[in-house]
């Protein structure tokens, strides 16, 4: 066996065994540290107890609230009076005014709305299609937008939105009701019932049209069919009006007429109110980290504060031994 062979096996070795003795070292470190926090029991025994008292008296206090987020169509134009609803709320909540709330169907002696935020699903499209640009407007209009500030850009085309987050903290004592009683009141302005019997009555006549010359186009596809398939028939086109019509040109209108009419049926439904709920929210608990359960987390703090401290008071102590020793 060469020398080059016996070094190398003697460095596996010295490494193993440097490992070996680092690890032995880590143990009996972890050990040492398990061994001085156990005869601190005394000390952890009286900070579990502290903390789940000052936790029981804080849970009582500070009971969870309950939050519901809940997507939101606003129809007829309305976006500006539901914002001007929702600030309403939010001052008759700071009023504490009861009767307010009794009259709009929360028939609860204390209140249990906190705090109602709404913000619109910012969409460009939507400001792109329902404004009316000019040439270069559209550039120069984003140009002088201050886009580092989004509130600005949101709150300048605001109306334009169709979708809006409607944010919800309520009292451990709300339900799903609560949230109803919320939207029902938004949808009780008598002016906007009118506007729902206009739209509702415009979208089906709308439809209804689309659909007559759906089928007016399948009339006139199934007669130019059988005059092409008749072999006497020696004028094989197609006219309208006295208009010479591509039988393509029809099918690519019928596509078009059959998409817009699936696209008025579903605008239909979400036109049934001026204030539609897209998705339904359960009311949930706004937190169910350990951070809410007081009982538990105050103990768990105090610990690890004692622990760092510990930590902290034994590094010192270490590292002026050390500065003692190389003096």
């Amino acid at each position: 066996m060469s020398t080059s062979e016996n070094q190398g096996e003697i460095d596996i070795v010295v490494l193993f065994n440097k490992i070996q003795s680092t690890f032995l070292e880590l143990i009996v470190f972890f050990f040492k540290w398990v061994k001085y926090l156990t005869k601190q029991w005394k000390a952890f025994l009286f900070l579990i107890f502290f903390g789940a008292i000052l936790g029981f008296f804080n849970d009582n206090q500070n009971n969870s609230e309950k939050e519901a987020s809940v997507l939101l169509k606003v129809n007829f134009d309305a976006v500006n009076y539901v914002y001007d609803a929702v600030s309403l709320i939010n001052q008759k909540i700071e009023a504490n005014d009861l009767v307010f709330f009794n009259e709009i169907g929360f028939s609860t002696e204390e209140l249990n709305v906190f705090e109602l935020t709404i913000s619109p699903i910012v969409n460009l499209q939507e400001i792109i299609n329902k404004e009316t640009f000019k040439g270069n407007e559209i550039r120069t209009l984003f140009e002088n937008l201050n886009f580092e500030d989004n509130l600005s850009m949101t709150n300048s085309f605001i109306s334009s939105y169709k979708y809006h987050t409607l944010t919800c903290s309520f009292s451990p004592e709300a339900d799903n009701q609560t949230l109803d009683n919320i939207i029902d009141y938004l949808n009780t302005n008598p002016l906007f019932t009118e506007l729902k019997l206009r739209k509702m009555s415009s979208l089906s006549d709308r439809i209804k049209s689309n659909e007559n010359a759906i089928n007016q186009i399948d009339a006139i596809i199934l007669k130019y069919t059988n005059d092409i398939s008749n072999p006497s028939n020696v004028d094989s086109q197609l006219y309208v009006d006295n208009k010479d019509i591509r039988p393509n040109d029809l099918i690519k209108t019928k596509i078009e007429l059959t998409k817009e009419v699936e696209a008025l049926k579903e605008e239909k439904i979400y036109s049934n109110n001026t204030v539609v709920v897209v998705n339904n929210s359960n009311l949930m608990i706004e937190s169910s980290s350990i951070k809410n359960n007081k009982i538990v987390y105050y103990p768990l703090l105090l610990c690890f504060i004692f622990i760092l401290i510990q930590i902290l008071k034994n590094t010192y102590s270490w590292l002026d031994e050390l500065e003692s020793k190389q003096r």
